[in-house]
């Protein structure tokens, strides 16, 4: 969901963190880029990277901006709060498997998917790693579509209001009133569909994660490209082995 933030902002704050979102973004940067690309003073933008750079989460090397590891060690501390490493990779590498398609496990933030850990089978894909986007719309996405389902009306509304509904594919759905009515028949499954809505040519089935509390923590998904797998296919075969891998997932999180 969308936190509700009724405090005072910070402006700075918030500049920093998108030079930040930027640097990370781009892979390294230099002054000259970010100044092309922030709407501040040349002076300012040096001020943000300083503190930024003193504060250890930036380092500069031949004039160019890279985000720290000290910010990768963070990430780090933050993904104990959610399944383990080895569970999740078990859990995602043996659906991959199991459906000779890709499957991933994305972490639900802020009215997104961020990418944890994605698996495939296909020759020449890291198995290890990603090579995915690192976020995800959840009105396009097989695991996004099946936890908005699961969202209160309002909650939806917020995390349309807030992020939109931006076609991706000729087949995003880009107009609320479809979303809902698409969203009141995932409501009567555990699983969400997506045909060509992200990507064309991809097809998905995804699930939302929830922990111990019943609270959503992120979804799991599994599909592929169309030469590859059928929409019947998708739900006959597939619906089983996902909902099987999201119940060792949740145990985990029990």
């Amino acid at each position: 969901m969308i936190e509700n933030v009724t405090g005072r902002r910070l402006k700075t704050t918030q500049a920093s963190l998108e030079i930040l979102s930027l640097i990370l973004e781009h892979d390294g940067l230099t002054l000259a880029e970010l100044d092309s690309m922030v709407d501040s003073s040349k002076s300012s933008i040096c001020s943000h990277l300083n503190t930024l750079l003193e504060s250890r989460y930036l380092v500069k090397h031949d004039g160019v901006y890279h985000v720290s590891f000290r910010v990768a060690l963070l990430g780090e501390r933050a993904r104990h709060r959610y399944p383990n490493d080895e569970v999740v990779e078990r859990v995602v590498d043996e659906l991959a498997r199991a459906t000779d398609q890709e499957a991933n496990f994305t972490i639900f933030e802020h009215g997104r998917l961020l990418m944890c850990y994605g698996s495939s089978t296909e020759e020449g894909r890291d198995a290890n790693g990603t090579r995915y986007r690192s976020e995800y719309h959840l009105h396009n996405t097989a695991a996004g579509k099946a936890i908005l389902a699961e969202l209160d009306r309002d909650e939806v509304e917020s995390i349309i209001d807030y992020w939109g509904l931006p076609r991706e594919s000729e087949g995003t759905i880009t107009n609320p009133d479809q979303l809902f009515d698409a969203l009141d028949e995932i409501a009567t499954k555990k699983y969400a569909v997506v045909d060509e809505e992200f990507a064309p040519n991809l097809i998905a089935i995804g699930a939302p994660v929830h922990d111990g509390d019943g609270r959503i923590v992120g979804g799991l998904s599994v599909g592929g490209p169309k030469y590859q797998v059928d929409m019947t296919r998708l739900e006959r075969e597939f619906a089983d082995e996902l909902l099987n891998a999201v119940e060792s997932l949740e145990s985990a999180l029990a």
